[in-house]
């Protein structure tokens, strides 16, 4: 018999990417560690290097989250850059139906995320 231990969270994402696609869109990819079932992606007004500054949030149970064009920050201009950050979660978002509400629902929960992704990604518009 063989004693597995599981983590209390699972540890940061590895090898976070991000590009802005013809659309506008900008997708988040990255490496899913053991143990992750959903991600909350947190992200800035352009050109913030705090990720205290970090005070928008998506949702994703996918190992990509997709910030759609029409979301990107309204101060952001052509040439700015946008901070990005992950967390993983070992448990789903308990309640929401938007991603929105998924990814403030967790964020708000008492459930424990591993640390942000490192480095920090900056995508630029």
């Amino acid at each position: 018999m063989s004693l597995q231990i599981q983590p209390l969270h699972p540890n940061a994402p590895q090898n976070v990417n991000g590009v802005k696609k013809s659309n506008g869109d900008i997708e988040i990819s990255y490496d899913a560690p053991l143990g992750a079932v959903a991600y909350l992606t947190y992200y800035g007004d352009a050109n913030t290097t705090d990720p205290h500054d970090a005070k928008y949030m998506g949702y994703s149970e996918t190992t990509k989250f997709t910030l759609a064009a029409a979301d990107i920050p309204a101060s952001a201009t052509t040439g700015d850059k946008i901070p990005f950050y992950v967390q993983a979660y070992g448990t789903v978002a308990p309640s929401g139906t938007t991603n929105v509400e998924k990814a403030a629902a967790l964020h708000d929960a008492n459930i424990e995320g591993s640390a942000w992704s490192k480095p920090v990604v900056e995508v630029t518009i």
